[in-house]
């Protein structure tokens, strides 16, 4: 657009011939034009270049004075019309300005573009968050979630030593919320306590119910770090334990890089407490953050996990091998017990196998499932993996 204003206000200064009509047409054309073009301009002062209005009449200022003296010296040479040389120079000069200022900032009308539709796209995000935020604590008091359990294979003997609860949230609509959507949100508030605290009772629950049976699993949990600023938490986990009559090593808590460095002092004080009590604790997603080797020698840690975005491709990865081995190796070293998550083929499990991973998880293994589907699979006779 700043570049058709630019080539109507040079016709109105070479075109000395020019009757005042056409003058006067050509002048408000280009008028339009820069108008149209000081928009897209402005914005992209503003967002792209941090300049304001003021800064913007400035420059465009000095751009007509600079034509201004070029037009001038065309006055003088060819005569061009006083009212000509006026107006166009006032439109040549804020025209060439535009369009510098497009020509330097290629692309940043599609980023604008782009940042607005995100923008509109975050309200709308913003909005749905907020409702699954009210809807949350209703949620804890309806038991409108669910637990699905994930099973632990130990590689040397083929047998399932335990599970990894999950928590869902179904719709009445059969659609169900992403956990990571809601579980985000409920670390924003104190709900996030009330949640787990539901975890540890009823999964606790289930646990013995399973143990009374005959199957003598351990469970995983996860906490936050929210979770740790309770005072109580270890009070309550043991109530759990003793009423369900589960024996604390049966127990094991998963906690992220994240949530230790957000509440250090504390968070190391509540797990020492777990940890002397027999409750194990475990370090997920170990490997992808930049703390993990600092605090494998800080946490009171039973385990660790390898994250499954290293376990994922490692048949054909070497690096992703390497990796996978020396955590193995320095968890062994250590005394840790490690699970590589994500197994997704029976080649990474029988590579697992041959390092002597002592667990793994996956959904090549078993999905997660609820507990009544679970009872069944343990039940009947599985293929090896």
């Amino acid at each position: 657009m700043p570049y058709i204003a630019l080539f109507a206000n040079l016709f109105l200064i070479v075109h000395n011939k020019m009757i005042k009509t056409t003058s006067i047409t050509f002048t408000l054309i280009g008028i339009v034009l820069l108008a149209q073009a000081l928009k897209p301009a402005y914005i992209i002062c503003k967002r792209e270049l941090n300049w304001g209005w003021r800064s913007l009449v400035i420059l465009i200022s000095l751009f007509i004075v600079g034509y201004g003296i070029m037009a001038m010296a065309l006055y003088q040479a060819n005569n061009v019309d006083a009212f000509d040389l006026v107006v166009a120079t006032i439109l040549l000069g804020g025209s060439v300005f535009v369009a510098l200022v497009m020509k330097f900032s290629l692309g940043s009308i599609n980023k604008i573009r782009d940042i607005s539709r995100q923008e509109h796209h975050n309200a709308l995000l913003d909005e749905r968050n907020r409702t699954l935020l009210a809807r949350l604590p209703n949620a804890v008091a309806e038991q409108e979630f669910e637990l699905h359990y994930q099973p632990l294979i130990d590689t040397q003997t083929d047998t399932t030593q335990g599970v990894e609860c999950l928590i869902r949230w179904p719709q009445s609509d059969g659609s169900a919320v992403a956990t990571s959507d809601f579980i985000q949100l409920a670390e924003q508030s104190k709900v996030i306590v009330d949640i787990t605290r539901w975890v540890i009772s009823t999964s606790l629950k289930q646990l013995g119910l399973w143990h009374s049976s005959g199957h003598r699993l351990a469970i995983q949990i996860n906490i936050s770090a929210r979770d740790l600023d309770e005072a109580d938490l270890v009070s309550y986990i043991v109530q759990h334990l003793h009423s369900n009559k589960v024996e604390p090593s049966c127990l094991t808590l998963e906690i992220t890089e994240n949530l230790v460095i957000s509440n250090q002092i504390e968070c190391f004080k509540i797990l020492q407490q777990l940890r002397d009590l027999g409750v194990g604790i475990s370090l997920d997603d170990f490997g992808t953050g930049y703390s993990s080797m600092t605090l494998l020698n800080q946490l009171p840690l039973s385990q660790i996990k390898i994250d499954r975005s290293f376990v994922i491709g490692m048949e054909y990865n070497s690096k992703h091998m390497t990796i996978v081995q020396s955590t193995l190796d320095l968890g062994r070293n250590m005394g840790l017990e490690v699970i590589a998550e994500g197994v997704e083929n029976a080649q990474q499990a029988q590579l697992l196998k041959g390092m002597n991973c002592a667990l793994i998880q996956g959904y090549h293994l078993a999905k997660p499932m609820p507990a009544e589907k679970l009872n069944q699979w343990l039940n009947q006779p599985r293929q090896s993996f």
